[in-house]
């Protein structure tokens, strides 16, 4: 089942746009998606921000999915800090964590009002699929409210508007993302503006790093990035069937092939992902 319908949050007037399943198959999925971009885009590091976590504080991931970050992480930070992650599904929830990491249904753009500075960091990634683009600037300001002065947040995307492609085969797949993403409302640049988005939102010290990673064959890290984004295009077949783009699930297979194999054949095919890192001002009153 798609998760594309209205869910019951704090916010009644939230639609997900969200085109990927929740499953057991996308469970693994998601568990290999981040620990591969723990790896290949953040160095190995869970907190790449220049937060230096103390006993006491207290830790967000939105979109917290399966929760793979926030227990990675729970295995690196001592006990006495708070983990809460938050998602609009619970289904992919973990049923066995530590007693310091807490999971919540909640709307991004609707938190708690006790959450106001609450948070020394947020973690989000790729939201990119779920968020449209009413959402986006209420979203980020929610985030904003809940971080503690001084706090910050640290952020992940990509989008279908990639700087390079490996030829026409590529360049079929990524444009039938693009035109799912505007049947569901969705942001296909959203890597381009997120930057001009955080600052607006109130936050300060605004910095994106662009990690661009090998598509194409004998380059390190080749296969599992590979694996990455065919599994992501695997995951969504039904919602890009929906499009009109293919006539048939054959057609949408083949082309996926293709794809595959216009990479094998390049040498310099390449797949952007954007880091942000934010800061909320010092001292703020009343958010």
């Amino acid at each position: 089942m798609l998760e594309v319908e209205a869910k019951k949050t704090g916010d009644p007037s939230f639609h997900s746009a969200y085109i990927l399943p929740a499953n057991e198959p996308e469970r693994e999925r998601l568990n290999q998606q981040s620990r591969f971009m723990t790896k290949a885009v953040f160095g190995g590091k869970l907190i790449s921000t220049q937060t230096n976590i103390s006993p006491g504080d207290e830790i967000l991931e939105s979109a917290t999915g399966t929760g793979i970050w926030l227990l990675d992480l729970a295995r690196e930070l001592p006990t006495p800090v708070s983990l809460t992650g938050i998602d609009i599904s619970s289904r992919l929830f973990p049923t066995n964590y530590p007693s310091n990491v807490i999971f919540s249904s909640q709307s991004v753009t609707s938190l708690p009002e006790s959450w106001s500075n609450k948070f020394n960091l947020i973690n989000q990634r790729l939201l990119t699929g779920a968020l449209t683009k009413e959402q986006w600037p209420n979203a980020l300001s929610e985030l904003y409210r809940v971080l503690k002065p001084g706090g910050w947040i640290q952020l992940m995307e990509t989008g279908p508007t990639p700087k390079m492609y490996s030829g026409p085969k590529m360049r079929r797949m990524v444009d039938s993302w693009a035109s799912l993403y505007r049947l569901r409302g969705l942001v296909t640049d959203i890597q381009d503006i997120l930057e001009q988005l955080l600052s607006e939102a109130g936050f300060v010290e605004v910095k994106k790093q662009t990690v661009p990673l090998p598509l194409s064959p004998g380059r390190e890290d080749y296969e599992e990035h590979k694996k990455n984004i065919v599994g992501f295009f695997l995951a969504a077949k039904q919602p890009f069937l929906m499009t009109g783009q293919f006539e048939s699930e054959t057609e949408f297979d083949e082309a996926l092939k293709e794809m595959q194999d216009e990479w094998n054949s390049s040498s310099q095919c390449w797949w952007e992902w954007a880091v942000f890192h934010a800061k909320k001002k010092e001292n703020t009153e009343g958010m």
